[in-house]
């Protein structure tokens, strides 16, 4: 029966225009909640190139472990530690916890690393390079990945300059007394960081189901 004043092809028009004006909310609404499923996990690792349990870090949890994980994180490798920059007169110098070739690394890292915003191949550069008993020779690691060796141009003049310094800006603001220091969502916590070097995987399937991403029986935590 129509609405008195309504004819019946008018109403059919307005009950049309509803259930569009409906579903286009709900679409816009599931779309805004998968958008905030699918934020990752930023993960970030502070660390230095000749740190011994930085490398162990990286070769024993974050290496075996970032492939099943990938889906999930949002990954950011900060070579630089507890160095330290000193500005003498304009000339800008670095100083490294393992000394002067542990700064050469850092810097050769971050040349290499600037070249791809690519986080996986980025995390397989650093895997790569941190169980290279030579740390300055990049040469394999970055070409086996496609990315650049010829890199002089960016260790000699400003560019590298300014990433390490960029490096110690990020660095600096969690003040590590750690090497490597593992950051999530941008704040750090102290059980967390334990737990990470112990079982960096667990740590992150944790954070993962706390925060709804996944579920506790999830295969990617198995």
């Amino acid at each position: 029966m129509a609405l008195q004043g309504v004819s019946s092809s008018s109403l059919s028009l307005i009950l049309t225009i509803l259930v569009v004006a409906v579903s286009l909310y709900t679409g816009s609404a599931l779309t805004q909640q998968q958008n905030v499923v699918k934020e990752k996990l930023k993960v970030m690792v502070l660390y230095e190139s000749l740190c011994p349990d930085s490398i162990r870090f990286i070769e024993a949890q974050l290496g075996p472990n970032y492939d099943g994980l990938k889906d999930y994180i949002d990954i950011t490798l900060v070579p630089f530690g507890k160095s330290k920059s000193i500005n003498n007169a304009g000339l800008v110098q670095f100083f490294c916890q393992h000394g002067p070739k542990e700064c050469e690394g850092n810097r050769e890292q971050l040349c290499v690393l600037q070249q791809t915003t690519d986080q996986e191949t980025q995390v397989n550069f650093v895997v790569c390079q941190m169980r290279k008993r030579v740390i300055t020779d990049i040469r394999e690691c970055a070409e086996s990945l496609g990315l650049s060796s010829d890199i002089d141009a960016c260790m000699h003049n400003g560019l590298g300059t300014t990433l390490q310094l960029e490096a110690e800006r990020v660095t600096y603001l969690y003040k590590p007394q750690f090497v490597p220091t593992i950051v999530y969502d941008g704040v750090f916590d102290q059980q967390l960081q334990d737990n990470s070097l112990r079982d960096f995987r667990g740590t992150v399937c944790y954070l993962l189901q706390r925060r709804g991403d996944i579920s506790f029986h999830s295969e990617v935590c198995q």
